[in-house]
């Protein structure tokens, strides 16, 4: 008996918190303020606590790296000159050299707060001149910085200035005003009139700024109002600064913290609901590890709101079902050369909302990591870029978490093996979950959020790993934010497994390129999702030309994948069917078989259409290449794969028609070279017929209001 699981998707995150669920948030955001300062990173009365966990307690290693780090490379690092402007800043006006000028500014602005915060760190633990020397060299330096640069005069100071990178003052102002809360009393008159003459200007700038993006108007899981990535996941800091800022810019901060508090209380996520999505997808889901500091730092001064909501309870969920910890690709944009997997800190950040929400399924996820780069905690200062958060903040962070117990490891193959985001439009079904190298793995997209911000033109696509890589994958790679490649193919339908209506996907970077879920079953054999994705298309199409433009898939015997596409529309057009793979692609016309082999496994496809002759066409070229400087080199940091030219399968339609079904039948394989053993046929009443490569015959019913599997 199929059992409808939309409400599904949030039974699993309701299991026992460590924080409690009927608690609500302050009416007044003011009322739960400490009467003290510090109010930010070690809060007053935790300092005697905090040193003893840096010294024999859980932090030892974790500060200890730090320590060591700072004393070694930055001790005697002199504080860097201000950086200068480097032409128009609009990223539309952004080429490949010019992105490399806008991330040292970054840089620059990191390694700034970050020696500031370890110097910090290192002198409340340990009390010795020397570190609270440094942090004050490091927190007074860049206090004297200028604002409103007049870039179109040449190289001028000012460049991080929200208004010219907004990059570069996140990464000043998310940490100095919190340093500033832990070494007021040490500085003077003088010292701290300069401060907070120059804090009051960025400060105000920066939430000015914030502001008309609409932020105030912005709704929990909407886009009514268009949320905007940068100003959302600048809101945690703005509540910090002010908590930091209380006693010192009492106006402004009780704006700042107000702004916030509320935001958090009463807005947050515009970019998720309840069920714990992301539209941004997964590698932007990220930006959750910013939110959680502004939670953090509730729940280190005692305010219920910490961690409460539903969407705190449910958003690790999101990575688990959808994030594997090997190398695949995801959803959205992915600056990894388009790659996604459980990273370290992504992992320590499982491992913290295990301890919050006292939930062993997020531990036994973060204990599957395979990346063997460092752990973020204990990985010391490192190259001190603009990479975040940095192990100070991971320090302190564990701090507050600390006083959780970590749960016992629960099995992963208890949960579910199919969710549905219901508040992002994501559907994710597994065949082992939790048990990556025999897992296969399909994600699926229609989703309301459109395919503005770090969202592409993806309705109704799928993504399908199995046997520990990527197979029939999302071609996205992403060099820097709207790169010609960035905006000529990863935004662009037809780098997706998707369809084109006479060559047309969806708009791109439009809310209203938008799709829905309108089915999420799970019966004896199979799981099914239906995708709607008519609205999508049409943004591409003469007014009112498309009827439908659906697509189901089933997962059977969570074994192999049926895909069923319809489209109607009121005049003819050509019906394209596409199919992308990381190096190795081939199609047969004969058998209507297409075949990607990977490192190790495999995947083969069976086209089923009998009233469709196709064309088919493969290549391994880009309509508009990969930068040569990121494919051909090996100096970005962050990059830990590489950029390929993907291989692209279109089968275009021979003759148009105004209504099409098309099947597929998708059938990995642990081992290369397919399952040639797979046939598949549409009998006279219209069932798909499945000879599958183990001998069984499936006999499937799929229509819009019937599934069966005889």
């Amino acid at each position: 008996m199929k059992t409808l699981l939309s409400s599904l998707a949030l039974s699993i995150g309701l299991l026992s918190a460590a924080l409690p669920t009927a608690a609500r948030a302050a009416a007044d955001p003011a009322s739960i303020v400490p009467a003290h300062g510090p109010r930010t990173l070690v809060v007053a009365g935790q300092h005697d606590a905090f040193r003893a966990y840096c010294t024999t307690g859980e932090g030892a290693a974790a500060f200890a790296a730090i320590k060591a780090d700072l004393d070694r490379d930055y001790m005697d690092f002199p504080h860097p000159a201000e950086p200068v402007t480097y032409g128009d800043p609009e990223p539309s006006k952004r080429d490949s050299l010019k992105a490399d000028k806008w991330r040292d500014v970054q840089d620059v602005a990191g390694r700034i707060s970050g020696i500031a915060e370890a110097a910090t760190l290192c002198w409340i633990v340990t009390g010795e001149e020397r570190y609270l020397s440094k942090a004050k060299e490091f927190l007074l330096g860049s206090t004297d910085w200028h604002f409103a640069p007049d870039w179109e005069s040449g190289a001028v100071l000012g460049a991080t200035d929200i208004y010219y990178n907004d990059e570069g003052n996140f990464r000043l102002w998310r940490k100095l005003p919190l340093i500033y809360d832990q070494l007021r009393d040490e500085l003077t008159d003088a010292e701290r009139a300069q401060v907070l003459n120059h804090f009051r200007e960025r400060g105000n700038r920066t939430v000015r700024w914030i502001r008309e993006a609409r932020i105030s108007k912005l709704e929990r899981n909407s886009v009514r109002v268009k949320p905007q990535s940068h100003p959302v996941r600048f809101m945690a800091m703005v509540g910090l600064t002010g908590l930091a800022l209380w006693d010192d810019l009492p106006e402004e901060a009780r704006d700042w913290w107000d702004f916030a508090y509320t935001f958090y209380r009463d807005q947050f996520s515009p970019f998720g609901g309840d069920a714990g999505g992301w539209a941004e997808g997964s590698a932007y889901w990220r930006g959750t590890f910013e939110h959680a500091i502004f939670q953090d730092t509730l729940a280190a001064i005692g305010d219920p709101l910490a961690y409460d909501a539903p969407f705190w309870r449910n958003t690790g969920y999101f990575a688990l079902y959808n994030v594997q910890p090997y190398l695949h690709t995801t959803f959205g944009d992915a600056s990894n050369a388009g790659h996604f997997n459980l990273e370290p800190a992504m992992a320590e950040y499982l491992t913290h909302l295990a301890r919050v929400q006292q939930n062993g399924y997020f531990l036994s996820y973060a204990q599957l990591k395979t990346d063997d780069r460092p752990s973020a905690a204990l990985a010391g200062l490192g190259e001190l870029k603009r990479s975040y958060p940095t192990s100070g903040e991971l320090l302190i962070r564990n701090f507050i978490g600390s006083r959780y117990p970590l749960p016992a490891p629960a099995p992963l193959a208890d949960l579910p093996p199919y969710r549905h985001f219901d508040d992002v439009g994501w559907v994710s079904f597994h065949s082992a979950l939790g048990d990556p190298a025999n897992d296969i793995h399909i994600t699926f997209k229609s989703s309301p959020y459109g395919s503005y911000s770090h969202s592409h033109p993806d309705q109704n696509s799928f993504i399908l790993n199995a046997y520990g890589e990527g197979l029939a994958i999302n071609s996205a790679n992403r060099e820097f934010h709207r790169s010609p490649h960035h905006k000529g193919w990863t935004w662009q339908t037809l780098s997706k497994n998707a369809i084109l209506i006479d060559g047309e996907g969806q708009e791109q970077q439009v809310r209203e390129a938008k799709g829905r879920i309108t089915r999420f079953e799970v019966g004896d054999r199979y799981a099914l999702t239906t995708g709607d994705a008519t609205i999508a298309y049409q943004t591409r199409q003469p007014k009112g030309r498309l009827r439908r433009v659906t697509r189901d898939l089933l997962f059977v015997d969570q074994r192999y994948l049926v895909v069923r596409d319809h489209v109607i529309t009121h005049d003819p057009v050509k019906l394209s069917w596409l199919l992308h793979a990381e190096f190795d692609l081939g199609w047969n016309n004969q058998t209507q078989q297409a075949l990607i082999n990977g490192e190790q496994a495999s995947l083969t496809t069976q086209l089923v259409a009998p009233a469709t002759k196709w064309f088919a066409a493969i290549t391994d070229r880009y309509p508009v290449p990969i930068d040569p400087r990121y494919q051909f080199s090996d100096e970005h940091y962050w990059v830990t794969t590489k950029w390929r030219d993907h291989m692209h399968l279109t089968l275009e339609a021979r003759d148009p028609a105004d209504d099409q079904i098309v099947f597929a039948v998708l059938w990995p394989e642990p081992e290369l070279g397919g399952a040639s053993a797979l046939t598949a046929s549409v009998d006279a009443r219209g069932r798909l017929v499945v000879t599958r490569p183990d001998g069984q015959v499936d006999t499937i019913t799929l229509t819009d209001d019937a599934v069966a599997i005889d």
